[in-house]
């Protein structure tokens, strides 16, 4: 379910607003945070139940660490290393083992095998989010938020499968302020702007320029060379306007 995809516009996206606007109207601001988390959550079980599964893990793990800390302070430098060498392994196995044996293959002549792993979707930056609140919490700079709080900053899902990565005390600060939480017609109106924008930039032009580029990568063998670079520059166009009309859309 992409941002671009006739399910997140036409429902996924009108329910989220009408339901944390009507609960945030009433004063429902625990209730809220429990539906967008949950909405969040549906958005990313959209992509498989296999990459949810592994990102609730995560969760729970990092929480559970940062726990530890509150309870027994004196284990933070532990827990910290703890919590850094849990997270770089996750992201290790799922994006970067496969690559890692095929390397050990290639120099060693050996024939070691790994079953196809799928790769969790936005797995790096949920990931290097949780270990920037993991050092931040051994060091004593961050505070340790409810399960709820931490659970919806870790899948908020404008940020959760294309980043940016986002630190922990500014997205929870923003949350915690009941003033943010008003409708507000110009910045619906600014966001719904950027959505647009974003929109048209990904199906208008990075999906027109990638039919191109498609037939072009196919054709190789029969392209001269002013056909070369029309296609190389088509390409590089795509990859940045496909991008940026994300962050756009993201950014709305």
């Amino acid at each position: 379910m992409g941002f671009n995809s006739f399910t997140f516009i036409l429902i996924f996206l009108p329910i989220l607003l009408i339901g944390w606007h009507v609960l945030n109207k009433i004063e429902k601001y625990t209730l809220s945070d429990i539906f967008l988390m949950l909405m969040s959550l549906y958005f990313y079980y959209s992509f498989g139940l296999s990459f949810l599964l592994v990102l609730l893990l995560s969760i729970a793990v990092n929480y559970g660490l940062s726990f530890i800390i509150e309870k027994k302070p004196k284990s933070s430098k532990i827990i910290k290393i703890v919590g850094v060498l849990f997270n770089l392994m996750l992201l290790f196995y799922f994006k970067y083992l496969g690559f890692f044996i095929d390397n050990i293959n290639a120099i060693s002549g050996t024939h070691l095998s790994v079953k196809e792993i799928l790769m969790p979707i936005g797995i790096s930056f949920f990931t290097f989010g949780q270990i920037s609140f993991i050092v931040d919490r051994a060091n004593n700079e961050a505070r340790h938020y409810s399960f709820l709080k931490y659970s919806l900053y870790t899948v908020y899902f404008p940020k959760l499968i294309q980043g940016p990565i986002a630190f922990h005390k500014e997205m929870i600060d923003q949350f915690d302020n009941k003033e943010l939480r008003r409708f507000d017609t110009d910045s619906f109106a600014m966001g719904m702007t950027s959505f647009i924008i974003g929109l048209a930039k990904k199906v208008i032009l990075a999906d027109t320029l990638a039919g191109a580029v498609n037939y072009g990568f196919q054709q190789t063998y029969f392209l001269d060379t002013v056909t070369v670079i029309a296609v190389m520059l088509a390409y590089t166009f795509q990859i940045y306007l496909d991008f940026s009309g994300y962050c756009d859309m993201a950014n709305g």
